[in-house]
């Protein structure tokens, strides 16, 4: 069935999300209608990371500064509906086929115009063999520019959830012949990017920052901020004090709330999310792959401690993928049926040790977990650590750079560690986090960690995402939920908020969970 702009799809979709509490809820002040026009000649964002690389083949986390520059197809609404960008139209023509018609006029920082054979040339670039975000494009058969303005997609089988992969991180658009003159070097300090959108990155320091600055000739208009400074910071903790101090000016992402608005004194901006935290454990290991113990972890684990070492600003959720995930193909009576039909493990010391007592290992292990030395996983770890002792498990923490943790968790089976992982909400779609299951993802650049990969859990994941039909695909989700919660090889922690920190000089009016694959500096504004 032909569906043009997907229209149809997204309206559901948008008013599920609504329904779920998938909206904005907070944004600052409003501004009057000349303030909101002014133009800013610099804001300062501050980052609690460093970034080696802008190549997101390599660097999954360097969208806070490539998304200023670069673009994608289409892009996320404020309540996850699909919007146009550098694709000013777009068709599903059969199951398996989506053609993508380009806007006209777009032309690269170096005055190169846009064309069908860039926009192939990225998107193969991203699914090639080893890349960072290949798990994305695991349905794909072929990308084909079918004339110089438009793009046609064909899908191996069809897949209900690609629709939104042309608006995530994970496609960003960039020119062909720079990154072909560049192979090598393309996204490092000295070489960078080349990018079509409001902002030209000019410069970058993989351990102080980089610099951009308004693209003169953007196809949508005049950029209202003249150049943006991006600084890297050591720990959440220095960039909250720097941004006490005036130092910066917008903190967009927020590892720990609680403590950042302690320590900078800022007013946070909140929205609800469908961000998540779970544990995994490697279902290979001794140890973890006992269904018993998966099982008595799942209710040792106290979310309310693991909420606020996290630092707050979270639901407790019992589910790898979190339920309201589940509202664009199910109404709220269907999803609350389906999660009282299922195990989920509430924390509960005496069911954990007669779970331990039924395993091969009732008076416990000692396991090693890798922990990336960044924002609050050490400290999520360290109460998992504690809650696990009390039911045998001794669970020594290897702390490690992200870089290397990213690494290891993406890397070879086999070589894959138990883990406290977050899952990014990259679309509004209940497959969302089966990037985590599946034999797919079992290859390098694939995140199922917990290297589970039944082959029913591999039937369940292609029946929910073969057909668009609402009815058959919950069918297939709360079947894989089931298996999911009988198995547990995921322990779902909680659903976190997305937080931000403002100064009062300045608005942010559109403030949602999406901002982030966005150029999302476009909705900062000057206060009246």
């Amino acid at each position: 069935m032909k569906v043009r702009m997907l229209a149809a799809a997204m309206t559901a979709v948008l008013a599920a999300l609504a329904a779920a509490g998938l909206t904005a809820c907070g944004g600052g002040t409003s501004a009057s209608s000349s303030a909101a026009s002014a133009t800013i000649p610099l804001l300062r964002v501050g980052l609690p990371f460093t970034e080696p690389n802008l190549d997101e083949t390599k660097n999954i986390g360097a969208d806070w500064v490539t998304g200023l520059g670069l673009e994608n197809l289409v892009k996320f609404g404020p309540r996850g509906e699909l919007e146009p960008v550098l694709a000013t139209s777009w068709a599903q023509t059969s199951p398996m086929t989506y053609v993508y018609h380009l806007r006209h006029g777009v032309t690269f920082w170096d005055g190169r115009p846009l064309t069908a054979a860039d926009v192939v040339y990225s998107l193969d670039y991203d699914r090639a063999a080893g890349s960072d975000v290949a798990f994305a494009f695991a349905s794909v058969k072929t990308i084909t520019a079918t004339d110089p303005s438009t793009v046609t997609v064909t899908l191996a089988h069809p897949d209900a959830s690609w629709q939104y992969v042309p608006a995530e991180e994970n496609s960003y658009i960039f020119e062909k012949q720079f990154a072909q003159a560049h192979h090598g070097t393309f996204g490092k300090p000295g070489t960078l990017v080349m990018g079509s959108g409001p902002w030209k990155i000019d410069s970058l320091d993989s351990t102080k920052g980089a610099q951009v600055s308004a693209n003169a000739h953007w196809w949508g208009g005049r950029v209202p901020i003249q150049r943006i400074s991006l600084i890297f910071y050591s720990s959440e903790t220095s960039e909250a004090l720097a941004f006490r101090a005036g130092e910066i000016d917008v903190v967009p992402q927020i590892n720990s709330p609680k403590s950042f608005a302690a320590a900078s004194g800022a007013k946070l901006l909140v929205t609800p999310s469908c961000g998540n935290g779970f544990f995994g454990m490697n279902v290979r290991d001794p140890g973890w792959n006992d269904v018993h113990v998966r099982r008595a972890v799942a209710y040792a684990l106290n979310r309310t401690d693991i909420i606020a070492a996290n630092g707050g600003y979270a639901t407790p959720i019992y589910t790898l993928t979190p339920p309201q995930l589940l509202r664009s193909v199910a109404s709220q009576s269907q999803i609350k049926a389906l999660l009282s039909s299922l195990q989920l493990y509430p924390y509960d010391l005496a069911k954990a040790r007669q779970e331990m007592a039924q395993s091969a290992y009732p008076h416990g292990f000692t396991a090693t977990v890798l922990a990336p030395s960044f924002g609050t996983y050490l400290d999520v770890n360290q109460v998992i650590a504690a809650e696990l002792a009390k039911i045998g498990i001794r669970m020594q923490i290897k702390s490690i750079d992200v870089n290397a943790w990213s690494a290891a968790e993406s890397g070879p089976v086999g070589k894959r560690s138990t883990a406290f992982g977050g899952g990014g909400c990259f679309q509004p779609d209940p497959s969302t986090y089966s990037d985590f299951l599946g034999s797919t993802n079992t290859q390098p650049g694939g995140w199922n960690f917990a290297e589970y990969a039944p082959s029913a859990v591999d039937t369940l994941l292609a029946q929910g995402t073969a057909t668009t039909n609402p009815g058959r695909r919950f069918a297939a989700y709360s079947k894989l939920f089931q298996r999911l919660q009988s198995d547990e090889p995921y322990v779902g922690l909680f659903v976190s908020d997305a937080t931000a920190a403002l100064s009062p000089k300045f608005t942010w009016p559109d403030f949602n969970p999406w901002i982030w694959n966005l150029p999302y500096a476009l909705g900062i504004k000057a206060a009246s």
